[in-house]
């Protein structure tokens, strides 16, 4: 694919595998769309050790152990010496995923926002102590997010997917967090989106897939896998209307710099 090099911000092959797409067919698709580094995340212990083993086995995948809120609980001691251990790994650039998730799926409930708070402020305090950025889910809790990121130590922080307008976007850089965008930013019922990659300066943005979900535009409601962040790249590219290219170099610039990956 030419010279097109980019960086999957944030994905998930275990996920994929589940799925049905090994690993090794995701890479090597990734490879011939000039995608040559990605970043698997981990959202709870089983996740966490097969993410270790992809970034163990595949030299473009690096990985970040974390722990989602979907768990609906706190780690144990024993899950919290897991991923602080993980930390630790010479693979693993971040920690992540962690955050808050308010969201109501078919009407049911959601973990309480106060323990959900406070293990994000536990998970953050563990990135400063372990010298590493955090990658943090968002979903419906952008106001408490933000409370709980100036009331915390400060590290570098990437607000995956990113989910939020204009006014999310402003607020974010203000208090220079990266913003990465995936392939929802390509929908057409996305206006919101367009208007926040607007608002993102190229030194906080990066770009991801999320994979397995969140296929771009046109092959939306497929499965998701890193070659397409590249569909997202060529779609941001038209948005602002500058070349792929220059879209690439500054979102893998980025990337890299965000999550110390060595040159490919």
């Amino acid at each position: 694919m030419g010279d097109i090099q980019l960086v999957d911000a944030h994905c998930h092959l275990d996920e994929l595998e589940r799925r049905g797409m090994p690993a090794a067919e995701a890479i090597s698709a990734a490879a011939a769309a000039g995608v040559l580094q990605m970043v698997t995340s981990g959202d709870s212990p089983a996740e966490n050790q097969r993410a270790r083993e992809l970034a163990e086995t595949y030299p473009g995948v690096y990985f970040t152990p974390g722990w989602h809120p979907s768990n609906g609980r706190a780690p144990s001691s024993a899950e919290r010496r897991e991923l602080r251990d993980l930390l630790d790994h010479p693979r693993a650039v971040g920690l992540g995923e962690v955050g808050l998730d308010y969201h109501r799926r078919d009407g049911g409930t959601i973990w309480d926002p106060g323990a959900q708070r406070g293990l994000l402020r536990e998970m953050l305090e563990l990135a400063a102590e372990a010298g590493k950025p955090v990658v943090i889910h968002q979903r419906d809790a952008g106001g408490d997010l933000l409370e709980v990121l100036d009331a915390s130590p400060r590290v570098p922080t990437m607000l995956h997917c990113f989910s939020g307008g204009g006014e999310f976007a402003k607020a974010a850089v203000s208090r220079k967090l990266h913003c990465s965008f995936a392939g929802n930013l390509t929908f057409g019922s996305a206006a919101d989106l367009r208007e926040a990659v607007l608002a993102v300066p190229p030194a906080l943005l990066l770009l991801e897939t999320d994979s397995p979900f969140l296929a771009p535009h046109p092959v939306r409601g497929r499965l998701c896998h890193p070659a397409l962040v590249r569909l997202t790249a060529s779609w941001l590219a038209s948005h602002l209307g500058v070349g792929l290219e220059l879209v690439a170099e500054r979102s893998s610039y980025t990337a890299r710099a965000f999550f110390q990956l060595p040159s490919p």
